[in-house]
C-alpha cells in the first residue's frame, strides 16, 4: 500500500509541477525548533548531582537545520515539496535528510485528490485552529498523509453556507489485512459566512488508535478568534503534555489590525485521569492521587515598525494533581525584516523551567529568505 500511495503522490506531484501557474521556493536556514524541523541553534542544559538537583553548570550543544520549501499551483493541481536537514553536530557530519510533500488535483471546484507522506494543514478542521499555536494539532487534520479525496459544497444565494467532506486512507504495505494498522480517516467542515464554523475529525476508525473530534467555531466579530472543541483519544503531545481520554479544548485571539497588536491564548485539559493504551483504558496516578494533563499557551507579537516586530510566547504543562509535574517554557523573540528581499532574521531566548529552576534555556536562530517567486 505504501508503495502505491507513493506512485500517486509522485505522479500528482509531477503533474502539479508540469502544469503550475506559479512557482514560489521559500529557504529557512538556521537552528529554530518551530521554523527549521531541527533542534534551536545554541542550547544549553543544566547538570544535575547525584541527587536529582541542579549544579547551575550547563552543558552547551550547538545544531543547525535547513528547511527547503517549494510550492507550486495552477488552476487545476497545487502541490509542496519540503527537504529538511536536521544535524547533530554544528560540524554537519551527524545529519538526517527528510522529503516531505504532497500533490492535489482539483478538476471541478466541487471535488479534489490529494495524495502524500504530509499533507501539512491543507485538509483540517477548520474550527481546531490554535491562536497561540498557530498550528491545527493532528487531531483537527481530517487527513494528515496517504490518499484522500475532498468535495466541497457551497449553498445560497451569495453562496454564504458551505459543507465539505473529506476521507481517506493510509498505512504501510500489508495495512489492508490488518484493521489496527489500516489508517481510515474521515471528516467533515460546515460553516456560515460570518457567522459560524463547525466540523469533526475521525482517524483510524478500524483499529485501536481511534480518534475522533469535535471543534465549533465563532466568525461573527472581525479579527476575534474563538475555537471550542472536544477529543476522543487526545494523543499529539505537542498540544497536552501526556495522552488523554477524553480533552476539552478552548482558544482565543483577537488581532487589533491597527495597532499592528496579536494576543491569544490556546487550553486543553483532561476530564478524568484516564488514557487509552493500544486501546486499553488506563489511569494516571500519583502517590494513589488521580492526575490530569493539563497544558495552556499564551502569545503575544506586536509589529513596532514595518520591519520590526517583537512578542513573547508561553507555556504551561503540568499533571493537575501532582504539584511537582508543572514546567514552563517562555520564549521572547523579535523578527527582523531584512533591506531589498533578503528575508527576515528570528531569534531570542527560550527559557525552560521546572520544579527544581531553570532546567534549560536556548537561543534559536533562524533566516527565512524567499528564492524565487514566479508567476506566469
Amino acid at each position: 500500500m505504501k508503495k502505491i500511495l507513493s506512485v500517486v503522490a509522485a505522479t500528482v506531484l509531477a503533474c502539479s509541477a508540469v502544469s503550475a501557474q506559479s512557482f514560489k521556493l521559500v529557504n529557512t536556514f538556521g537552528g529554530d525548533s518551530v521554523s527549521t524541523g531541527g533542534s534551536d541553534l545554541f542550547v544549553f542544559e543544566n547538570q544535575k548531582d547525584e541527587n536529582g538537583n541542579y549544579k547551575n553548570e550547563f552543558s552547551n550543544t550547538t545544531r543547525a537545520s535547513n528547511r527547503l520549501q517549494l510550492d507550486a499551483s495552477s488552476k487545476m493541481f497545487d502541490a509542496r515539496l519540503r527537504m529538511e536537514i536536521g544535524t547533530t553536530k554544528l560540524n554537519g557530519k551527524d545529519s538526517t535528510v527528510r522529503f516531505r510533500g504532497y500533490g492535489r488535483f482539483k478538476p471541478v471546484d466541487q471535488f479534489n485528490l490529494i495524495a502524500g507522506n504530509d499533507l501539512f494543514t491543507k485538509v483540517p478542521v477548520n474550527a481546531g485552529y490554535l491562536v497561540a499555536s498557530d498550528d491545527y494539532p493532528k487531531y483537527a487534520r481530517i487527513l494528515q498523509n496517504g490518499f484522500g479525496a475532498v468535495s466541497n459544497w457551497a449553498f445560497g444565494d451569495e453562496k454564504n453556507v458551505t459543507m465539505n467532506l473529506a476521507a481517506g486512507v493510509k498505512g504501510d504495505d500489508g495495512s489492508f489485512l490488518d484493521p489496527d494498522k489500516l489508517g481510515l480517516d474521515f471528516g467533515f467542515n460546515f460553516g456560515i459566512k460570518d457567522i459560524m464554523t463547525a466540523g469533526g475529525s475521525f482517524q483510524n476508525v478500524t483499529g485501536n488508535k481511534f480518534t475522533a473530534s469535535a471543534f465549533a467555531g465563532l466568525s461573527a466579530v472581525k479579527n476575534l478568534t474563538l475555537n471550542a472543541g472536544y477529543i476522543y483519544n487526545a494523543t499529539d503531545t505537542d498540544f497536552i503534555p501526556s495522552v488523554s481520554k477524553n480533552v476539552v479544548s478552548v482558544t482565543a485571539g483577537y488581532n487589533f489590525k491597527d495597532m499592528g497588536l496579536l494576543i491569544g491564548a490556546d487550553a486543553a485539559c483532561g476530564l478524568t485521569n484516564e488514557y487509552l493504551d493500544e486501546g486499553v483504558t488506563k489511569n494516571y496516578q500519583n502517590d494513589g492521587k488521580d492526575v490530569i494533563p493539563f497544558q495552556t499557551k499564551v502569545l503575544v507579537t506586536y509589529n513596532v515598525n514595518d520591519s520590526l516586530s517583537v512578542g513573547v510566547k508561553a507555556k504551561v504543562t503540568a499533571m493537575l494533581g501532582n504539584a511537582d509535574s508543572v514546567k514552563t517554557e517562555i520564549y521572547p523573540n523579535v523578527t527582523y525584516d531584512l533591506p531589498n528581499k533578503f528575508g527576515s532574521l528570528t531569534s531570542g531566548v527560550r527559557i525552560s523551567t521546572d520544579k527544581n529552576g531553570i532546567s534549560k534555556f536556548a537561543i534559536p536562530f533562524s533566516w527565512k529568505c524567499t528564492l524565487a517567486d514566479i508567476k506566469k
